[in-house]
């Protein structure tokens, strides 16, 4: 990054943009984005612009999912999510501070399950219509394509069955995707995975415009959100027929804007590594943390470049994990129950034009 400017300078400079500015900046060069994922210049970034900033908490109850709590990160402001109706269900989120979610709802003499596009800083919502047939939903995932005006896509996986083809079995999904600009919701050719290999429960990572879940084989599946096509492309970490207990611990994570891969081996002395993808789609691992935890610690996410953070039972840590000697946990967040699924939440405070 050739620049007359000193880092501080341009620290100054960047913690003072916007949300859209800053995603931008980071696109200038490789110093540059390495630069807004320093944990002190994200902070200050926050405090500066009031950004919202956490994960938005999902337990199951009986059966059924239900959203009530937001855990803030550190130096970030609070979300009221009291607007919500009682029986919301998270389906996914976006950098942008755009949710999508789920409720049930007596329409026209019966009940229906209706989709919700929604910006929980500002309480805006707009219902979305309904995609035509009744099949099963397995994932979501939202893709903001632009800002001004707001153009996104929803991808939305349903049901799998194994298929024969060629003397070979397959798990099929079927896709269907929003287009908010068309306002209609269309099928596209089924997703096709080796036989015995389904999606993953972590929630998907979006970058740059692409969609990436974790198989059961620890492979890739990368759905792009403007040609939408897709592809399957392997992890480092091999998966064998061992059992659940000595399989290794993954997690699909992003480190430096970068796409990447935490994982833990169940040996006792396993601690967790990271890996992230390179140019020509390889592999490679950068840092291995220091710190052996618990048992009961699961890695979630990477909140910035040298922030991890970690589950434990009912309690969401966040820990420098690049910390000299041993790891330093900087916040930790009392949750009401053990959580079922978490969504990384970013936002700003403006409002936004849903329609």
């Amino acid at each position: 990054m050739d620049s007359e400017l000193s880092n501080e300078m341009i620290m100054e400079v960047i913690s003072r943009t916007s949300l859209k500015t800053l995603d931008i900046m980071r696109c200038a060069s490789k110093e540059l984005n390495a630069l807004t994922y320093e944990s002190y210049l994200f902070n200050l970034y926050k405090k500066r612009n009031k950004i919202v900033s956490g994960f938005l908490i999902q337990y199951l109850k009986r059966g059924c999912l239900y959203i009530k709590e937001f855990a803030p990160s550190p130096e970030s402001t609070s979300l009221e999510l009291g607007f919500l109706p009682l029986n919301a269900q998270i389906l996914a989120t976006s950098k942008q501070g755009i949710m999508l979610f789920q409720n049930r709802d007596y329409v026209d003499f019966t009940f229906k399950d209706l989709y919700h596009v929604c910006k929980p800083a500002t309480k805006q919502v707009l219902t979305l219509p309904n995609p035509e047939g009744n099949h099963t939903p397995r994932k979501f995932a939202i893709e903001v394509m632009s800002l001004k005006p707001l153009h996104y896509k929803i991808i939305r996986f349903c049901d799998h069955h194994a298929v024969k083809q060629w003397g070979k079995f397959y798990t099929t999904y079927r896709c269907d995707v929003f287009n908010s600009m068309a306002w209609e919701w269309r099928s596209l050719k089924h997703v096709k995975l080796a036989d015995g290999v389904f999606l993953t429960n972590p929630q998907p990572i979006t970058k740059s415009g692409s969609i990436y879940m974790l198989l059961t084989n620890n492979d890739v599946l990368k759905f792009d959100a403007y040609s939408e096509t897709w592809k399957v492309f392997s992890s480092p970490i091999p998966c064998d027929d061992e059992s659940d207990t000595s399989r290794p611990l993954v997690e699909l994570v992003k480190y430096g804007g970068r796409l990447g891969l935490a994982c833990k081996p169940s040996n006792p002395n396993g601690r967790w590594e990271i890996w992230v993808v390179t140019t020509g789609r390889m592999w490679e691992k950068i840092y291995v943390c220091k710190r052996n935890e618990g048992g009961r610690e699961s890695l979630k996410a990477l909140y910035d470049s040298d922030t991890s953070v970690m589950v434990d039972r009912d309690k969401l840590l966040f820990y420098r994990f690049k910390q000299e000697g041993s790891s330093k946990m900087i916040s930790k967040v009392d949750l009401k129950d053990i959580p079922y699924q978490i969504f990384s939440f970013r936002s700003d405070l403006e409002p936004i034009d849903l329609s």
